[in-house]
Formats: C-alpha cells, structure tokens, sequence
C-alpha cells in the first residue's frame, strides 16, 4: 500500500506557507475562482516528487517578486508511507531554510527513508531511487493520479509511452528489468566471444606460421638424418674393416706369443753367455805359449813323467778342438739370439699396431654413439611438440567460443521470445489490458459506450488501439464531440487508476477541472463515476461548481491577496 500523507509548501509560486493533509479519506474540493492558485497545490506535489510542473517544466516561479523582503527560496516536503517505512521527499529551489542536516537547501534534492538519508550521488541517480521507491513515474502519476487542465491524456500518448506507462501500471518493469540485464549479459557475452573469436584467430596464425617453419625443419632434418645415415654406414665399413686387421694382427701376435718369445730371447742369452764362458775357459787353457808349453813338456819327459806329459797334451788337444766347437756353436746361438730379438721388435710393432686400430675402432664407436645422439640443431620435434601444444589450446579456445555462441542463441531466444514482444510480456500485456477493460466495461452502463483498450500482438510494434463503441457502431476517436472525448478520457483515467490501486495500492487522486465543457449530463456521469472510483481514496477535486452530489466531502478555500495564495480547510 503507498499512502500520501502530508504535504509542506514555502515559496513556491503563489503559495508563501502550506500544510495539508494527503490522506484524510475523502473528497477535497478546491473551490476558487480562475488564478487564485487551485492547480498551483497540484503542480507543488508533482515539482516535489519528479522535479517538473504539471505541464514538464522544471523550473518554478518564486514569490520573490511578491514579497523580496521575505523571499527564502522554494522548499517543498513531500510525506508518503510504503509498507512499514515512512518517506520523506524535500526538493528546493534557491531555498535560504536551513535543513535537517544543518545545510542550507538551495537547489537540492533530499530523499529520507526512515529519518535516514538515501545515500546517492547526482540528482537524477536520486530521482530514479524516489521513482523506483514510489512506483511510479512522471508519464504514469499524470495519467493515472493527476487529471489536468492541458495535460496529455492516455490516448494521446505515442505507442511506445502508452507501452511504458501500461508496464508500470501493470507492473511488468521487471520484464525490462530482466530483458535489459539479459541484454547486458548478452553484450558482456558477445564482448568474450569476440576476444575469444580474437585469440582464435591469431591461435590458427600462429599454429600457420608453426606449420610453415616445422615443415622446413623436417625437410632439414630429413637431410641431416640422411647425411648421419651415410657416415654411419662409412664409419661401420671403416670399422668392420679395422676389425679384420686386428683381428689378422691379433693372430699374429697370438702365433709369436705361442713361441714363446721372451723365454726363448732370456734362455738362448743365457745359452750365449754359457758358450762366451766356455770359449773363454777353453782361450785360459790352450792360451798358453808353446815355449812355456814346450819348457814344462820337456821338464816332465826329463823326469819320467810321461803319463802326466800325456795328460797335459791332452788337456790342450781338448781344449783346442772344443774351443773350434764352441766358437761355432756360439756364432750359431749369437745368429738364432738376433732372429728372437728381430722377432721380438716384430712383436712389439705388431702390438702397437693393434692397439692403434683398436683405438682408432674405440674413436668409431665414440662417433657412432655421438650420431646416435647427437639432436637435430633445427629442432623440429621441439616445434612438433609446440604444434601439439597450439592445436590443443586452439582446439579448447574453438570449444569456448562454440559454447558462448550456444549461450548467445540462447540470450536471443530469451531476448527475443519470453522477454520479448511476442513473448510473456505480450501475454501478460493482453492479459492485463483484459483486466483494464472489464473496469472500463463497468464504466459503460453510466457512459452510454463503451470503451475497449487493445493491443494488436500481431504487428512487430504492438500498436495499442482504442475501441469506441456506440449503438453497435465503431466511432473514431477524433469523430467524437470535446464533450464526449472529455468523458473518454475521464473514463480513461479513472480506469488506468483503479488498475494502478490493485496494483501499487495508491491512495491518492487529483482531478483539475474535469467538469469543464461538459453538459450537465455529463457532469452527472462523471460524478456517478467518481462515487464509484474514488470511495475509498482521497480526492483533491478542483471545480467551478457551487455543489456536486458527492458524500465524504471538505472544502478548501483558496483566496489570493496580494499575490500570494492562502488555503482553509473547510
């Protein structure tokens, strides 16, 4: 339930200093006569709540001009309850008065929940709190709650107001709420796809790019492989063939080696050395001269001592004889001792040699394990691997952006069918227009017509259209006399503002001059509809007329003296 309870006024055209009650439950009549300042109390409260005038000026005249001496500036307190919270609206105008929070009110607007100050920066950030708060906006309070002099009525409003202000009456704002973050959603969505479409496209450039340097690399490394693949062959040819060699060299060896070289060279030194001894005893013994052999004959003949001169001759003989033996046989041994040692350097040359070719087969094997593993400089199994790496990362940046198209599908579905005009909102707004058109259909027992409001669902604009029904027959809006569109738009009103109290709970009602060029037929219908729409509300009725049969009534008395507007509650 919303509730209007007090109003507060200073300086604002006309009126010096007003209080007046919003919410005592009846029906004021504002009686005075044309410029005494009746429509000034209703422009007040529509300039305090959304910052314009009755007729969308933001801009007020003060009664500085009046009285300067006095002037303080326009201050005008705005009182409403929603549910348990109490609201307080203060909007000012060159204002001097102090406020509530110690300030001065210049041109401020002030917006308090709970003797709490709403907290939000910027003036129109602030108006779309108090809209949201209350409900209710400019286009939809002047044609549901103020019916006005000069002010543009309901079936005047273009297709896309007329839409707006259903919306709020029928509270489907939260379908534009819903509609308007899904669009959000939707942007924020198509932003990602399109960095991802992004990363894609310079991901496929890329992995291009990778392609095109992997391929010449392979084709490099295959020519290197092809290089290797020749020296290997080569140095395992070069091998195979050291190995027979050492193999024939190693036999040789093996042949000396089982003649036993070495014990052969010590032994026949040792037979040499043997015979050099020999040769040398044997030189002791037939060295002597053959005077002193002679000399010591003769000696042994003179004495008798022939066996013992037969013994030396002997022992000569002998040593004679074997020193020729043993001079031969040692020249013999010398010749065999010098064919050991040839062999023997033999030996060592071929042992050398074998190990020569065993190492040059060692340095083979070493360069064939180095080809083995040696890496292609190039690196292409790198890239390979790198490719890999691009095509996976290409392939998950593929699947995100499929998903986000998946969601942004679905974004237009719900965009375009439940949140769009086709959708729940067309349903809801045909549904409601139902609900609006059996209140007109009331209506038209008094009016003497009857009135439908539509919506055409099957047009891409959904034009809203007006029904005017008479004696069977469909009469145009602009065929109707100034009386008759005056009751159509009075019906209208009244209609629009029993929907907005089933939905909102508004208990609140301006009427300005509706009785005007209005036969007194007419005014009797209009007054007929009034006891029925308004019984339970507070009405400020703004009339001409001197009594109109309505219960519950009070009069405020408006005078004008010296410029300024003064009120009595009657």
């Amino acid at each position: 339930m919303l509730t209007f309870t007090t109003m507060n006024v200073v300086g604002f055209c006309s009126i010096e200093n007003l209080h007046i009650p919003l919410n005592p439950n009846c029906t004021i009549l504002i009686k005075a006569s044309n410029g005494k300042g009746k429509s000034t109390i209703l422009s007040a409260l529509v300039w305090a709540i959304y910052g314009k005038n009755l007729k969308g000026v933001s801009e007020v005249t003060t009664w500085e001009k009046v009285r300067p001496k006095d002037y303080q500036g326009v201050m005008v307190e705005v009182f409403f309850q929603k549910g348990e919270h109490i609201y307080k609206i203060i909007r000012c105008q060159k204002c001097n008065i102090v406020l509530e929070d110690g300030a001065k009110g210049k041109d401020r607007l002030i917006f308090m929940k709970d003797n709490e100050v709403v907290n939000v920066k910027g003036k129109n950030k602030l108006q779309d709190a108090i809209n949201a708060e209350l409900g209710l906006s400019y286009s939809l309070f002047m044609n549901s709650i103020m019916f006005g002099q000069g002010i543009k009525r309901l079936i005047q409003e273009s297709n896309s107001d007329k839409k707006k202000i259903f919306e709020e009456v029928f509270d489907l704002e939260f379908l534009n709420i819903a509609k308007g973050i899904a669009m959000q959603d939707k942007n924020n969505l198509l932003a990602q796809a399109n960095e991802v479409e992004r990363q894609s496209a310079i991901l496929k450039k890329e992995l291009e790019a990778n392609k095109e340097a992997y391929f010449d690399l392979r084709d490099r490394e295959k020519g290197f492989k092809e290089k290797i693949k020749s020296e290997r062959r080569e140095l395992k040819k070069d091998r195979e063939d050291l190995t027979k060699q050492l193999i024939k060299k190693q036999q040789q060896l093996k042949d000396e080696v089982e003649q036993s070289l070495k014990v052969k060279i010590k032994k026949h030194t040792d037979y040499v050395d043997g015979l050099k001894s020999k040769i040398k005893h044997n030189r002791n013994i037939s060295g002597v001269s053959l005077p002193d052999f002679v000399k010591k004959l003769k000696i042994q003949l003179d004495k008798g001592h022939y066996k013992r001169a037969k013994e030396s001759v002997d022992i000569i003989y002998k040593a004679i004889i074997n020193s020729d033996k043993l001079q031969e046989e040692y020249e013999d041994a010398l010749g065999r001792l010098d064919e050991l040692r040839t062999t023997n350097e033999k030996y060592k040359r071929l042992q050398k040699e074998c190990d020569d070719i065993a190492s040059d087969i060692a340095d083979i094997d070493e360069e064939l394990e180095k080809l083995k593993q040696e890496k292609l400089k190039v690196m292409s199994p790198k890239y390979k691997e790198k490719l890999k790496e691009i095509r996976k990362t290409l392939r998950k940046v593929d699947e995100d952006y499929h998903n986000k198209e998946l969601e942004l599908e679905n974004y237009n579905w719900l965009i375009n069918d439940p949140l769009g005009n086709n959708g729940i909102k067309a349903y809801l707004f045909d549904s409601s227009l139902d609900m609006l058109n059996r209140t007109l259909d009331k209506y038209s027992q008094v009016l003497g017509f009857r009135i439908e409001f539509n919506i055409d669902l099957g047009t891409a604009r959904k034009e809203f259209f007006t029904l005017i029904e008479r004696d069977g027959q469909i009469i145009d809006y602009d065929e109707l006399s100034g009386g008759e569109k005056q009751l159509v738009n009075v019906a209208m009103a009244f209609a629009m503002n029993e929907s907005l109290t089933m939905s909102k709970g508004i208990n609140l009602a301006f009427l300005d001059e509706i009785f005007e060029s209005l036969s007194s037929d007419n005014v009797e219908v209009v007054t007929s509809l009034i006891r029925h729409t308004f019984a339970d509300k507070t009405l400020f009725l703004i009339t001409h007329l001197d009594s109109l049969p309505l219960s519950n009534t009070k009069i405020l008395q408006v005078e004008k003296v010296n410029g300024l507007s003064s009120y009595n509650l009657l």
